[in-house]
């Protein structure tokens, strides 16, 4: 079996920018259709309709609608999507400098690996 060490010494800032934006593309088209499920599961149960009622004895409106959960959803999705987004790339800035000093990550492959 012959084996082959390799050496990452470097992660370009592009691929790294170009990558995290289409997974968490995907994660947050994930994310809101969990919330969606998740949201029509629970209403299924009747658990917004009791809430609400909890928060009308209370002396407020309904307010948790699905168009509420939903906007607040998409805002944590979207913020988290750009914050891994922009990331990435100084992930990969960073990664390149430790290189410098410390040498990079070392991956062995087998002869079924490449």
């Amino acid at each position: 079996m012959h084996i082959q060490e390799v050496t990452v010494t470097r992660v370009s800032p592009l691929s790294a920018f170009r990558t995290a934006l289409a997974l968490s593309l995907a994660a947050l088209a994930a994310w809101i259709l969990c919330v969606t499920l998740l949201y029509y599961g629970l209403e299924q149960f009747g658990f917004w309709a009791k809430l609400n009622s909890i928060v009308t004895g209370v002396g407020g409106s309904d307010v948790i609608t699905f168009g509420t959960v939903l906007s607040v959803a998409s805002l944590l999705g979207a913020v988290t999507a750009i914050a891994v987004t922009i990331l990435a790339p100084l992930t990969a800035v960073i990664y390149n400098g430790m290189v410098e000093l410390f040498g990079g990550v070392v991956v062995t492959l087998t002869e079924g690996d490449y």
